[in-house]
């Protein structure tokens, strides 16, 4: 649709725009050496899918304006520091088919350690701008700070997932429900429910909180089951990772539970040595597909998806406001699950 291009375009000349300023604010040379990465970064890709469902969020209740645009910006910059964190506890070095944040300075300085550090610290400054931004954006103090509040329970909601996903490549078990708990925390509540609410509290309105919430739940949810079958099934080349890191990461996701629910006890040995393995072989990695596809995990996990889908989009249907943005997030929600990246 024309209207997210325009959207996604509006999205970034603020982005760049708020790093200029940043950059102009700046008077050490290596600070802003770091800036500018953070920049490219930021500017490197991205569907900027977030900052467009908070302003459609906004938009069901109220015109798009200036302040919205440059709200919005506030949890992509957010993405950003999550993204840098993450990939170095992922120790992955490529991002959207570049140097990772903490590669780009491991290339130039020639130390890992230090590499890592100067990102985690550029991590921390970029999660500062996030809030700044949205500070500043222009709004009446009683919906700024409601917003800013949701805001800072998506990043808590996010951590704990991030934690459930690390403690979950260490426990020998994990269920369907905690899966669906990480899910809830680490995707739904940062890619889609919060950024929503946050927009609809910018608007002004408090009357579909709920409906929002439980949209916004349930198709990221899906986003996520989703993305993990893209993680093992999808085209490299499409989706800028490599499809045995999930793997080598040692992830259960619900592909890999279900599979090891339904396996006999040989392909339940064969699953545990794959994703303890850290580098598992092309071969092995196309049996475990084989055995994900054989128990049946492949269709359960498109059944999930299918369930999760049709509830998010009875929530919207509840909600009452302009037409256009409603239809572009039932149009988002039917992308969520045949997108190629």
């Amino acid at each position: 649709m024309k209207k997210f291009d325009s959207l996604k375009s509006a999205v970034n000349n603020e982005l760049n725009t708020y790093f200029e300023k940043k950059l102009k604010e700046c008077s050490d040379d290596e600070i802003s050496q770091v800036i500018n990465v953070l920049k490219d970064f930021t500017m490197n890709g991205g569907k900027r899918v977030r900052p467009i469902i908070m302003i459609l969020g906004y938009n069901i209740f109220r015109d798009i304006d200036d302040k919205i645009i440059r709200a919005s910006t506030s949890i992509e910059l957010a993405q950003s520091y999550l993204l840098i964190h993450d990939d170095i506890m992922d120790e992955s070095d490529i991002r959207r088919g570049k140097p990772s944040f903490h590669k780009h300075f491991e290339n130039k300085i020639k130390n890992r350690k230090i590499a890592e550090n100067i990102a985690i610290s550029a991590g921390d400054l970029i999660d500062t701008f996030s809030h700044e931004v949205l500070l500043k954006s222009g709004f009446n103090e009683k919906d700024l700070l409601n917003a800013d509040y949701e805001f800072s329970k998506v990043i808590e909601d996010t951590g704990k997932g991030q934690l459930l996903d690390l403690f979950s490549t260490i426990n020998e078990t994990y269920s369907e429900e905690k899966l669906l708990k990480l899910h809830y925390f680490k995707t739904a509540r940062y890619t889609i429910e919060g950024p929503m609410v946050m927009g609809s509290f910018l608007a002004g309105n408090y009357d579909y909180t709920q409906n929002i919430r439980e949209f916004g739940k349930n198709a990221g949810i899906a986003f996520q089951l989703y993305d993990d079958i893209l993680g093992m099934f999808g085209d490299e080349a499409k989706t800028g990772k490599s499809i045995k890191s999930d793997v080598n990461e040692g992830k259960k996701t619900l592909l890999i539970i279900k599979a090891y629910e339904n396996s006999n006890d040989l392909q339940r040995s064969f699953i545990e040595k794959c994703i303890k393995s850290g580098n598992v072989s092309d071969d092995d990695f196309n049996k475990l597909k084989k055995i994900i596809i054989d128990t049946g995990s492949y269709d359960y996990s498109l059944k999930k998806i299918d369930e999760f889908t049709k509830i998010a989009k009875q929530n919207l249907k509840s909600i009452r406001g302009s037409e256009e943005p409603l239809e572009m997030l039932e149009f988002l929600s039917n992308y969520i699950i045949h997108r190629e990246n």
